[in-house]
């Protein structure tokens, strides 16, 4: 287990001088320290997954809620975490940052969440969210029954994805906020020919389940300005493109399927679009425009 920074750190140094027995007495746990801090969860599934956290001085004494925040295509799990440290003050919450790494999770490990060709759920990258927040409460911080949830970019795509295959995950809320491109509710034939990762064809998703996945909470957070078709990771294979050329067409187009196929199973969908005015791909400006929309009342 990696050591928190702070106080963690000075103390394990010195139980290492003691001895290894003492060494690992004195390894604190997760949101140990007020701060950023930095744990590994050991998965039972992907084994040693880097976790970058942060918990704020409201959270020192007590349990807090949970945001799990699921990094882009950088894999910078540590921006991800920094973005969301102002929000975490002042909402008294606790942040928390899986890295999913490059070498061990390409893209249909990490964006894709391990769905195509796997019949078994347990394996799906997906369940890395909820083992971390059952970490968090076995380490008695994470209070209450439910997190919330938040991905940008390739992170969108994770977390959406999440909401349509598995939604009796956790998560109270969640945002997506500018997504390359998107999983439509549809089967492949409904899609254009379009299996997964573009459609739900291919996947274990119902009508049944499909409804359950409606009634989650789920914001789609598209950037005014995301509105760059040459931007250098906009995903441009044909299936992306048949969405539209740009993540805000995108959105766009996902959220009339989302409405469409709510309309067809007769439930009124609490999967809603909202725009953000003057930003374009921006994790961090993406990031204050949802603290309200996934902590607000």
């Amino acid at each position: 287990m990696r050591v928190s920074r702070g106080l963690g750190a000075v103390l394990l140094a010195f139980a290492v001088w003691l001895g290894p027995a003492a060494a690992m007495a004195a390894t604190p746990g997760l949101f140990a320290d007020v701060g950023r801090g930095e744990w590994t969860l050991d998965d039972p599934v992907w084994k040693a997954i880097d976790v970058e956290t942060y918990t704020p001085a409201a959270c020192a004494a007590k349990s807090c809620p949970l945001v799990i925040v699921i990094h882009g295509a950088g894999r910078n799990a540590a921006n991800s975490r920094n973005y969301w440290i102002e929000a975490a003050d002042h909402y008294g919450v606790l942040i928390a940052a899986p890295r999913f790494d490059k070498t061990r999770f390409p893209g249909r490990l990490f964006q894709q969440g391990a769905v195509r060709g796997q019949p078994d759920r347990s394996k799906w990258t997906f369940g890395v969210v909820e083992r971390l927040f059952d970490a968090a409460r076995a380490a008695g911080r994470a209070s209450g029954t439910s997190y919330r949830l938040f991905g940008h970019s390739a992170g969108g795509q994770f977390v959406h994805r999440m909401a349509l295959l598995m939604p009796e995950a956790r998560f109270s809320r969640a945002v997506v906020a500018n997504a390359g491109y998107y999983t439509r509710p549809l089967d492949a034939a409904a899609a254009g020919g379009f299996a997964y990762p573009y459609s739900l064809g291919g996947t274990p998703a119902t009508d049944t389940t499909l409804r359950a996945a409606l009634g989650k909470h789920v914001t789609v957070m598209l950037g005014e300005r995301d509105t760059n078709p040459e931007h250098r990771q906009l995903n441009r294979s044909v299936g992306a493109e048949e969405q539209g050329a740009t993540r805000f067409a995108r959105g766009q187009h996902f959220m009339a399927d989302i409405r469409a196929v709510a309309a067809r199973l007769g439930v009124t969908p609490q999967w809603r679009e909202i725009t953000v005015p003057g930003v374009a791909h921006q994790q961090d400006r993406m990031a204050r425009a949802a603290a309200p929309e996934l902590l607000g009342p």
